[in-house]
C-alpha cells in the first residue's frame, strides 16, 4: 500500500521512478505506527473515563444522597427530643387542671341539698299558679306583671314626629296582641300595631314616658303617672306573649286550618286598604270580587263585565265564594283600588262619566271597555321607555309597572341590564332579584306579559332560570299560568334538569308535580304580608308632613 502511493506521488510530481526503496518503505511504516499507538492510547483513557465515572462518581453521588437522608432523620430526631421535653413540662401542668376541676365538680355536688330545694320551691309555685301550666313562648326581653292582663284601654299622650314634637292626646287600647290608636278626626280609622313585631321599651329618663319600637320607627307614649306608666308597658308585654304563643300553638298544629286562617287575615286587610271599600268602577259599597292580576276589588255588577272581557285582561274571583290561596292575593295586598285608580282614571275628563251604583248595564260596559281595553283614561309619561323597568324591578316599584302596563308597553321585550344574560326580558330579571318581598312584582309581570315562553340567547325561560337560581316560589307563580316545563334551552336541557343538576330538590319536586298532572294551582306561597302593619300618622303634624311628601312626589312625576 505504501508502495503505490509513493508511486502515484511520483507520477503527479512528474518525476520517473519505477520502484520505491526500502528505507524509504520503513520510514512511512514507522509513522504509520506511532500514529496507531498515539490514538490507541487516546481511547484506552477514553475508556478508563468511562469506567471511573460509572464506579466511583456514583457511588460518590449515592453517599452523598444517603448523607442528606442522615441529615434530615437526625433533624427529626432533634425535634422530636423538644417535644418530648415539652410534653414532659405539660404533664404535671395537666394533673394540676384536672385536680382543679375535680375540686369544682366537688363543690358542686356539694350543692345538691339547695339544687332539690330550689325544684321542690319551683314545684309548689307552678301548683299554686295553675294558668301557668301550660307551655308558653318565654320572650327575652322585659316581662310585664300578669296581674294587669292582656287587654286595657285609656288615654296616652304620644309624642309627634315633626319639627314641634307635640305632644298629643290619643285614645288607646290594646286588645288581641294589638295596640289601636284614635286620631284627633273622628272620620278617619284608628291606626293599629301589630304588638308581634313591636318591642317594649321604659324610658330611663322618665318614669311616665314608654318607647315603642316597631319594625320602621320609634313611637314614645307618656302616661298620667308612674304607675299608670307601668301599668300600660305590662299589658303591651302581655299581650304581646300571649299572641306569640297563640301563633306558635297555630304553627304547631298546622296544616289547611292555620293556611284558611292566614288566608282570611290577609283578605281582611285588603278589604281595608284605601279605596277597597268601595267598587274600582262604580263606588259601591263593600265589593267582594277580585281581579286576580289587577289586584283591585269591585261588585257583583261590574265583575259580570269584567268576566265578558279576555282573561289576559281581567280574572274575577270572589272573595268570599272562592277558596282563595294566599297566591291569588299578592297583588290585593300591594296595589289597591285607590292606588290603582290614580293611574287608571288620572286623565278622566270628569268624574259624571264615571259609573255610579245606579247606572244601567249599558253605561258600565262603556266605561269599563273604555278604562281596561282602550285605557282610554290612564296617566301618560312624555316618553314611556322600556329602559326604566330594570330600576322599578329593583325597587319593588308596582306602580311603575302598572304605569307602563297602562302605556302598553311591551313588557315582554327583551331588556338591557348589566352583567346579565342577553335577551333577558323583565320576567327573567325579576326572578331572579326575588325574595320574601317582591314576589308581588313577579306576580304581576307572570299575569299580564307574555313572557312565560321568552328565551335568552341561551335558551333560557323564566322557568330555568327559578331551577338555577333555587327560586321555588316564583316557580309556582309560573306554574300555575301554565308555564310550559318541556321547553329546553340551548344545551337541551329542560328546567327539570336544571333542577336536578344544580340539585335544587324544591324547584324539582313542582316540576315532577306539573309534569304528572298533579300541581295544584291553589298552592300558598311563602311571602312577607306585614299584616297589621298601618302607617301611623295619626297626629295632625305627621298628617301635614306626609301630605306635603306626596304633593312633592306627584310633582316630580308630573315634571
Amino acid at each position: 500500500k505504501i508502495e503505490k502511493e509513493k508511486c502515484e506521488l511520483v507520477k503527479q510530481c512528474g518525476m520517473v521512478q519505477s520502484k520505491v526503496s526500502r528505507g524509504e518503505i520503513a520510514e512511512e511504516m514507522e509513522k504509520e505506527h506511532r500514529t496507531f499507538q498515539l490514538n490507541m492510547c487516546e481511547n484506552l483513557i477514553k475508556v478508563n473515563e468511562i469506567k471511573t465515572k460509572k464506579r466511583i462518581d456514583l457511588l460518590q453521588n449515592h453517599i452523598e444522597h444517603r448523607s442528606s437522608h442522615f441529615s434530615f432523620f437526625q433533624e427529626c430526631l432533634n425535634t422530636t427530643a423538644k417535644l418530648k421535653k415539652f410534653t414532659e413540662k405539660l404533664t404535671p401542668e395537666l394533673q394540676s387542671m384536672r385536680a382543679s376541676e375535680c375540686h369544682v365538680r366537688g363543690s358542686l355536688c356539694s350543692r345538691d341539698f339547695q339544687r332539690d330545694q330550689l325544684k321542690a320551691a319551683l314545684q309548689l309555685e307552678q301548683r299554686e299558679d295553675p294558668g301557668n301550666q301550660q307551655a308558653g313562648y318565654n320572650m327575652h326581653q322585659l316581662q310585664g306583671s300578669k296581674q294587669y292582663g292582656t287587654e286595657k284601654s285609656g288615654t296616652l299622650f304620644k309624642k309627634g314626629n315633626g319639627l314641634r314634637k307635640v305632644w298629643q292626646k290619643r285614645k288607646c287600647s290594646i286588645s288581641n296582641g294589638y295596640l289601636t290608636i284614635s286620631h284627633s278626626t273622628l272620620n278617619r280609622p284608628p291606626a293599629k300595631l301589630n304588638l308581634l313585631t313591636c318591642q317594649v321599651k321604659p324610658n330611663m329618663d322618665d318614669e311616665k314616658c314608654f318607647d315603642l319600637v316597631s319594625h320602621n320607627r320609634t313611637y314614645r307614649f307618656r302616661a298620667e303617672d308612674g304607675q299608670d306608666c307601668a301599668a300600660w308597658v305590662s299589658v303591651l308585654g302581655n299581650s304581646k306573649e300571649e299572641a306569640l304563643n297563640v301563633a306558635f300553638s297555630m304553627a304547631r298544629g298546622g296544616g289547611e286550618r292555620s293556611r284558611e286562617e292566614l288566608t282570611w287575615a290577609i283578605i281582611k286587610e285588603v278589604r281595608g286598604m284605601p279605596g277597597n271599600r268601595e267598587c274600582c268602577d262604580c263606588s259601591a259599597p263593600d265589593p267582594t270580587w277580585l281581579s286576580i292580576n289587577l289586584g283591585i276589588l269591585i261588585c257583583i255588577e261590574c265583575s259580570g263585565i269584567h268576566r265578558e272581557m279576555d282573561v289576559h285582561l281581567s280574572r274575577i274571583q270572589s272573595l268570599s265564594l272562592d277558596k282563595l290561596a294566599t297566591s291569588e292575593l299578592l297583588l290585593a295586598r300591594n296595589i289597591s283600588n285607590s292606588g290603582f285608580n290614580n293611574i287608571m282614571e288620572a286623565n278622566l275628563p270628569s268624574f259624571s262619566m264615571k259609573p255610579t251604583v245606579l247606572s244601567d248595564t249599558a253605561f258600565r260596559k262603556n266605561f269599563i271597555i273604555s278604562k281596561y281595553v282602550e285605557k282610554k283614561y290612564a296617566k301618560r309619561r312624555p316618553a314611556a321607555q322600556c329602559s326604566s323597568l330594570p330600576e322599578a324591578v329593583k325597587d319593588k316599584d308596582i306602580f311603575s309597572l302598572l304605569q307602563a302596563y297602562a302605556e302598553n308597553v311591551d313588557l315582554s321585550e327583551p331588556v338591557v341590564a348589566p352583567l346579565q344574560e342577553p335577551g333577558e326580558t323583565i320576567l327573567h330579571l325579576a326572578v331572579l332579584l326575588s325574595d320574601r318581598t317582591s314576589l308581588h312584582i313577579v306576580d304581576f309581570l307572570v299575569q299580564n306579559s307574555a313572557s312565560l315562553a321568552k328565551r335568552t340567547v341561551e335558551g333560557n325561560t323564566p322557568l330555568h332560570y327559578c331551577c338555577a337560581h333555587n327560586k321555588p316560589e316564583c316557580a309556582k307563580l309560573l306554574l300555575k299560568a301554565k308555564a310550559n316545563i318541556a321547553i329546553t334551552n340551548e344545551a337541551g336541557e329542560t328546567a327539570l334538569d336544571v333542577a336536578r343538576r344544580m340539585r335544587h330538590p324544591l324547584c324539582e319536586e313542582l316540576l315532577l308535580q306539573a309534569q304528572n298532572n298533579q300541581f295544584n294551582s291553589h298552592i300558598p306561597v311563602e311571602y312577607e304580608w306585614w299584616l297589621g302593619q298601618e302607617d301611623m300618622y295619626e297626629s295632625d303634624e305627621d298628617l301635614d308632613e306626609k301630605v306635603r311628601s306626596q304633593q312633592a312626589l306627584a310633582m316630580g312625576h308630573a315634571s
